[in-house]
């Protein structure tokens, strides 16, 4: 019974546009990120840049295995994908430290609302680089 209502949801899914599926996927995977950071940060009582890399990698692995089936539908090879997946989310990663920190820092935000800021923009970037290299069709 489970397996049947999965595939029918997994139908009506992937009738979506593929826009529409990365809002919902990258949606979903913004706000375990932002729970994670958050999280760590607040309760855990981590430095915010020890919780943004431990958010990261957490998250990395989550957002691969997401985005490869739920959004781009890729057949592609496993590892090739993983590792071209992993080189984006390292950059975003970088950009996204000197962002956090140059919000925090520089313009006194509080980490929490500067990690929103910066995870808002950093959307649309991320599903270029997963659509055009992460994840290309040949």
């Amino acid at each position: 019974m489970i397996v049947k209502s999965y595939l029918f949801l997994e139908k009506i899914w992937f009738r979506f546009n593929q826009k529409i599926r990365f809002i919902l996927v990258g949606g979903f995977n913004t706000v375990l990120a932002y729970c994670l950071f958050a999280g760590l940060y607040q309760f855990a009582g981590l430095n915010y840049n020890l919780a943004l890399i431990t958010q990261n990698i957490i998250t990395i692995n989550v957002s691969f295995l997401t985005m490869r089936y739920y959004v781009f539908q890729s057949h592609g090879i496993f590892w090739r994908e993983y590792v071209k997946t992993f080189s984006v989310y390292i950059g975003m990663y970088f950009l996204n430290a000197f962002v956090l920190n140059l919000l925090v820092i520089v313009l006194k935000l509080p980490p929490l609302i500067a990690q929103a800021v910066y995870l808002t923009v950093s959307t649309i970037t991320t599903y270029l680089l997963h659509k055009y290299f992460s994840f290309r069709r040949p």
